[in-house]
């Protein structure tokens, strides 16, 4: 998940055009204008990209497990720590605690403003075992002309 994390949120988060690397790298699951969603063969997860949101997520039965979630969230806090110091720690941005969570927000809750970088895993729940890695970009501004 921080390969993809890396290779494909990374870029989307600076302006690149992923979505011809994702259409020439995984199996499109589902596509419409807001959103396309992609399966990684390899690694059983999904990729999703919006205009300022990417998402690389696992569900049952591929979920993490608890371990690998412990790693992987050591892997996005250097990740978070190089590519956004800016970002602070959010301690609000939890899931409770039967998961592996933490977040990294700017602006205020429930903001258009507020983006940054969560993680959520829930490695022992079962059938409803996931995780999902986040990277809300601030909101871009979009021209739709005069009316």
């Amino acid at each position: 998940m921080a390969r993809l994390f890396v290779e494909f949120c990374l870029p989307h988060h600076r302006g690149e055009n992923m979505r011809p690397k994702a259409l020439a790298e995984f199996v499109a699951e589902s596509s419409d204008l807001a959103e396309t969603r992609w399966i990684d063969n390899e690694t059983a997860s999904y990729l999703s990209l919006e205009v300022d949101k990417c998402s690389i997520d696992t569900v049952h039965p591929f979920a993490l497990t608890h371990e690998d979630a412990e790693d992987l969230l050591n892997l996005v806090e250097t990740i978070v720590a190089d590519e956004f110091p800016e970002l602070p720690y959010d301690p609000k941005a939890t899931m409770g605690p039967n998961s592996i969570s933490k977040g990294w927000m700017q602006g205020s809750s429930f903001s258009p403003d507020r983006w940054g970088v969560f993680f959520w895993a829930t490695p022992d729940w079962g059938e409803s075992s996931g995780s999902i890695l986040f990277l809300a970009s601030p909101r871009r501004k979009v021209d739709l002309g005069s009316n």
